[in-house]
């Protein structure tokens, strides 16, 4: 039975957090997830777009005959 009274206090207890739980934060943190995976994808444009250009080239290429 104890094990059944921690399961049940456990659940409240995880229940009210997310009932407390402010709703502008999950707000914010998918505003810096966002922000910051638009950062990484400009750098790594930025430090892979001569290969990247060079690839397309050649691949346009090939396709082109």
């Amino acid at each position: 039975m104890r094990l059944l009274d921690a399961i049940w206090l456990r659940l409240l207890a995880t229940a009210q957090r997310v009932r407390e739980e402010e709703r502008g934060d999950s707000m914010i943190n998918w505003v810096v997830l966002a922000v910051g995976l638009s950062v990484v994808a400009a750098a790594l444009v930025a430090l892979l777009g001569p290969a990247l250009k060079q690839a397309a080239q050649h691949i346009v290429s090939v396709l082109g005959g």
